[in-house]
């Protein structure tokens, strides 16, 4: 008797699966990556593609896209260079964290950009971000020193009768909008990466030019007060 009622519990639960699946969204996502410029001032461009769903059926979903970057401490976002960018943008962004534009990487911390897409398209959105990179401590061999961007996070959040295809999801904790200070359980999506880790140079000082720094940084000084003083003595009281 306890096995029959085992295997009528075990086929009750495979149709109740088949059942949820068949009812569930899609999310078939792919991300193109592409850093353009060069020295201290990038620009990230992303263009996201979906052939699940269509912009029919996300917007009859309700469900919202945002994507979540963590901005490492060799690098930041301007909060202010944001808010010129979001003021007639329908893709806002927001930074948590605390940002000072003017540290070196040795003296920063990171910082989370979100990226909130619009609600009525996912079939193809282009959207980017503007990073900067941070000078770095001086070494006895200078060059260069390394820069690492962190792929981003495809976060998606769904009405409660929305269950979403494939295996169960990781939950994350992120501001549930733009201008929202609560936090929503966003679920982290699987995606198609079509690009390559990246990895930014920045120059690095060298320590052995110190000295004829050094030097050279007095000897300005030392001419720029003389020159101001020679203005100040000529000029009529």
């Amino acid at each position: 008797m306890r096995g029959r009622e085992y295997l009528t519990s075990l086929l009750f639960l495979l149709v109740f699966s088949q059942i949820k699946c068949e009812n569930c969204m899609k999310l078939d996502i792919s991300i193109t990556q592409k850093v353009e410029n060069e020295g201290f001032h990038r620009d990230v461009r992303w263009l996201l593609e979906t052939t699940n769903p269509n912009n029919t059926d996300w917007i009859q979903s309700g469900c919202k896209l945002a994507v979540h970057i963590n901005v490492n401490a060799g690098m930041f976002v301007s909060k202010d260079q944001l808010a010129e960018l979001n003021r007639n943008s329908t893709i806002l962004i927001r930074v948590d964290g605390n940002v000072n534009i003017e540290t070196a990487a040795h003296d920063s911390t990171a910082h989370i950009a979100y990226i909130y897409l619009p609600q009525d398209e996912i079939e193809r959105i282009m959207f980017s971000l503007p990073i900067h990179l941070r000078y770095q401590r001086a070494q006895i061999t200078g060059k260069y020193g390394k820069v690492y961007l962190d792929k981003p996070t495809v976060l998606v959040r769904c009405p409660a009768d929305i269950n979403l295809c494939g295996k169960r999801r990781p939950i994350l904790e992120a501001p549930c909008s733009f201008a929202s200070v609560n936090k929503c359980q966003w679920r982290n999506t699987t995606y198609q990466a079509l690009f390559q880790d990246v990895e930014m140079f920045v120059p690095i000082g060298d320590l052995d030019d110190y000295p004829l720094v050094s030097i050279v940084s007095l000897l300005l000084g030392c001419a720029g007060c003389i020159y101001v003083l020679s203005i100040l003595s000529t000029t009529p009281i």
